[in-house]
């Protein structure tokens, strides 16, 4: 039996991880910053995170 409680989170994450990199290979072809590839991604993630978790305690809540 597959675990389903974090199943937001997970989606959300992945997301997170590519819309943030997307954006760090922008923000790097304007600046040309090394190191802004993995500061988007991990901002992005980090908001995945976020909005998965909210979605997941929400729905573990009404159940």
């Amino acid at each position: 039996m597959k675990n389903k409680s974090y199943k937001f989170l997970t989606v959300f994450l992945l997301i997170g991880f590519m819309v943030g990199t997307l954006i760090g290979i922008l923000i790097w072809t304007s600046m040309h910053n090394v190191f802004s590839i993995p500061i988007g991604a991990g901002l992005g993630m980090l908001i995945g995170i976020v909005i998965g978790a909210t979605i997941d305690y929400q729905k573990n809540k009404q159940q």
